[in-house]
């Protein structure tokens, strides 16, 4: 038995879902008592759907071959039925909020990403920046913490006894939708973001990645209290948004 995904989403998740397919067949076969030893089972996740449609029906199936009951040497298989691994939980609506923004000489350890493709080529008015966001799941109650870095164009403002720096305190929580429901953690690897602003006025649109098949989110989101001030942009090909985290558990602010 061959359990397969069709191309829409990330290749991990397509692969856990075929899986699930696979072994729910078996622990039926199994129930209907088809003896362990005489089934095998694989997952292919989309593997061979590289020229199929996006959503194609048939690569979401599990594919039988049967063949007459002989004797054999069995196939020595773990103990079915297998527990089923749980099926991701998916939504369409989601908050996000930023909990912590920095640029300039601060950083998080992604910033060491942003070195990378930038190969110390930064000069005058090329921009950092780094932050913590939160995305949550308002229908499953999870959320899932990102670390953005990113490098870009822009300016910066400092007030007095900031250190040359500025940065964003959290922000208040901004509802989107995607086009198809996805877990909270299948956002990004990227994220174009531009922001200006000073105190507590500030004006920030980002771009957020979504997996293949799905429609990218951009929003417009308010931010939390800038200490300092300045305008910047970050195109997305310069940036690094990754997940912290698996999803957990959250009932809120």
């Amino acid at each position: 038995m061959t359990g397969s995904a069709s191309r829409i989403g990330a290749a991990d998740w397509n692969m856990t879902t075929s899986a699930n397919r696979v072994i729910t067949v078996a622990r039926s076969l199994s129930e209907m008592g088809i003896h362990p030893e005489q089934m095998q089972t694989h997952a292919i996740g989309n593997t061979q759907t590289a020229n199929h449609r996006l959503d194609e029906d048939s690569d979401r199936s599990v594919v039988l071959w049967v063949l007459p009951k002989v004797y054999f040497e069995p196939i020595i298989k773990p103990d079915l039925p297998r527990p089923v691994p749980p099926k991701p939980k998916v939504s369409r609506n989601f908050k996000i909020a930023m909990l912590l923004e920095v640029d300039g000489s601060i950083s998080f350890a992604a910033r060491a990403a942003i070195k990378r493709i930038v190969k110390g080529r930064a000069g005058a008015g090329i921009a950092f920046a780094s932050a913590l966001f939160s995305i949550w799941d308002t229908e499953n109650n999870l959320k899932c913490t990102y670390v953005y870095a990113a490098v870009g164009l822009g300016f910066g403002l400092s007030l007095p006894k900031t250190g040359g720096r500025s940065g964003t305190l959290h922000g208040p929580w901004n509802s989107f939708t995607t086009e198809k429901p996805i877990s909270c953690s299948q956002f990004g690897k990227s994220m174009r973001f531009t922001t200006i602003g000073i105190g507590d006025v500030s004006k920030n649109w980002i771009l957020l990645e979504t997996p293949k098949g799905v429609k990218d989110v951009y929003l417009s989101i308010s931010t939390g209290t800038t200490i300092g001030g300045g305008a910047s942009t970050y195109p997305a090909h310069l940036s690094a948004f990754i997940p912290l985290e698996r999803p957990k558990p959250f009932g809120g602010p």
